[in-house]
């Protein structure tokens, strides 16, 4: 069974991808602060720190991140840039096959946003592929940017294999009902990604033979605005949910 590090294990993806890849693989969390289960508490903005925490490992799931689309420079600087920087050069350096990276919709957010980073401007009616230019619309957005890019060069240079998933809107309910009447509500219905879609796109990130990969991680949402063909021809993933089909009616 493959030995498969996650950084961020204790946040809401972490948590579902430690249930639902246990089945199939051996799994190593890291985590900030020391938590209720067995797991690793490192700062991965620290290069000294992250020294040999990889060793042994197959691959890498890289969820930790500073996620908030209003937090500060030095914030993502720290916790987004220079933490991936680090978790990148220890895998290469533990010879880890690939590593997983949790980039965001956030990344091309600036075609569709409405009034807030959590909105969609319904009016802008924008089917989106992977390829078309990156237009952040927050720090945050910015910072994955820049992890994808370090991911092409150490998959370029070190021939370390990296595949980037763009996640949607994930919540700990399973739920996109719950935005309903907020503000909001449309970009949950068009960004959704279920429990078992997250677990599914991420196990194929595992496997998929490919030197470097962008794909997106949404569910198979009626109001989606990203363009999956890419991703299905790529990944091979299919989401099997649907935001609408949590609406009554």
């Amino acid at each position: 069974m493959s030995r498969v590090g996650v950084t961020g294990a204790e946040g809401h993806i972490g948590s579902v991808l430690r249930e639902g890849l246990s089945a199939r693989y051996e799994i190593v969390p890291f985590t900030w602060t020391e938590q209720a289960f067995d797991s690793m508490a490192v700062d991965l903005s620290d290069a000294t720190a992250t020294a040999g925490i990889f060793e042994g490992l197959d691959a890498v799931i890289h969820l930790a991140a500073d996620p908030s689309p209003t937090g500060s420079w030095e914030s993502m600087l720290q916790n987004n840039i220079s933490a991936t920087y680090n978790v990148l050069e220890e895998s290469r350096r533990a010879a880890v096959k690939k590593v997983v990276f949790a980039s965001t919709n956030h990344t091309q957010h600036g075609y569709t946003m409405g009034g807030s980073p959590d909105e969609l401007d319904l009016k802008k009616n924008f089917m989106l592929r992977i390829d078309d230019p990156p237009n952040p619309t927050s720090l945050y957005g910015v910072s994955k940017l820049t992890g994808e890019q370090l991911g092409r060069f150490f998959s370029r240079e070190h021939g370390l294999q990296f595949v980037a998933l763009r996640i949607g809107a994930t919540g700990r309910g399973d739920d996109p009902t719950s935005a309903v009447g907020s503000p909001s509500e449309d970009y949950v219905r068009a960004m959704f990604i279920s429990k078992r879609d997250i677990t599914e796109a991420f196990a194929l990130a595992l496997e998929v033979d490919k030197d470097f990969l962008v794909a997106y991680a949404v569910s198979n949402n009626d109001r989606r605005i990203f363009d999956m063909r890419s991703t299905h021809e790529y990944l091979d993933f299919y989401p099997a949910d649907n935001a609408e089909d949590y609406y009554p009616g």
